[in-house]
């Protein structure tokens, strides 16, 4: 899913003018005029996607979904100064309640859409903070670094690659559907990310997909259950190495994801091993890894039917039983299942 591309035609030509307040403000006006900003619930904006029935945000709330499935579930406002991730930061609503929950927040903003960066110049987000992440953006565009607010305007698998990157306590990770854009999803980019979090970091992504799941447990995340903000599926919390609180918050998936993403073809994750494929065959790279899976089991294959409804082998649904936590449970299963 990207940004609409008639929003974005319309944000270049403004690009181009003075930076003034007469003309960001008309920008907004005929943006909302064609129907492609609109508002969600909480009054905040947001962008029509290239499916126009789709928006970048949840209709809940633009800002509502930086608050209550990043900010808070981060325990950034618990954490002295936080150094925070920010992963396809759009048009910064998740960097702006971050710094709303703590001020002294440092936030390394990766975006690859200079346009949607640039919207954010335009919108009024209902917090004193958004200023803050504003005058980073305009130094960005007058070519001038800001060591609190750094923005990178790049593939964030560049990002992740660089030297002179922080040691991060949270890492938001509000990148497209992994299903059609799986590219910020694979297992080498997330251990990329793990590799640069701080020993009781945590990742937070809206996706609750089971290959995205499947990756975290793979590169030794811990993962947990998160909120559930305008969806039915609740978000993902991943830790590196969860400390004594972060324990008592975790929460396990439910049961059928579990058994999919130890058991199942769905589970197998997505790879990009030089970090270097587009969407396209990353998802072809995976069909062939499920078919050759199927292959491998043979008569002990199970269909997704049957894992998700629990007709499988006693020995692994009594692992289910264990009060582990789901990454122990996904390991423990997937090993009793491949040697058998």
């Amino acid at each position: 899913m990207l940004p609409n591309k008639k929003a974005l035609d319309l944000i270049k030509i403004y690009m181009e003018k003075d930076f003034t307040s007469k003309n960001l403000k008309e920008l907004t006006k005929k943006l909302i005029e064609l129907d492609l900003l609109v508002k969600t619930e909480d009054n905040t904006f947001t962008v029509r996607s290239d499916d126009p029935e789709e928006l970048m945000h949840s209709r809940v709330g633009a800002l509502k979904e930086g608050i209550e499935k990043f900010a808070v579930p981060s325990n950034v406002t618990e954490i002295k100064n936080p150094k925070i991730l920010d992963l396809c930061s759009g048009m910064g609503y998740n960097a702006v309640s971050a710094l709303h929950y703590n001020i002294n927040s440092e936030i390394d903003m990766v975006e690859y859409s200079k346009e949607m960066l640039f919207l954010s110049l335009a919108l009024d987000i209902p917090m004193n903070e958004h200023l803050i992440i504003k005058n980073a953006i305009f130094e960005f565009f007058k070519g001038n670094g800001n060591q609190k607010i750094r923005i990178f305007n790049e593939d964030a698998r560049f990002t992740l690659l660089r030297k002179d990157l922080k040691k991060y306590d949270c890492v938001f990770h509000d990148a497209f559907s992994p299903l059609n854009d799986p590219v910020l999803y694979t297992v080498e980019f997330l251990k990329l990310i793990y590799e640069n979090m701080a020993d009781s970091g945590v990742l937070i992504s809206y996706s609750s997909s089971i290959p995205f799941r499947s990756a975290l447990v793979e590169c030794g995340f811990i993962i947990s259950e998160g909120p559930s903000v305008g969806r039915k599926r609740g978000a993902t919390l991943a830790y590196k190495n969860p400390n004594e609180l972060q324990k008592k918050e975790i929460k396990r998936i439910p049961e059928s994801d579990e058994r999919l993403i130890a058991l199942s073809g769905v589970g197998i994750p997505f790879y990009d091993k030089n970090l270097n494929l587009n969407s396209s065959e990353i998802i072809k790279n995976r069909e062939v890894d499920r078919e050759n899976l199927k292959n491998l089991l043979g008569d002990k294959y199970y269909s997704t039917t049957k894992i998700k409804s629990g007709k499988i082998d006693e020995k692994l649904l009594n692992i289910q039983k264990e009060n582990l936590n789901s990454s122990e449970i996904i390991k423990k299963m997937k090993k009793i299942y491949l040697q058998n």
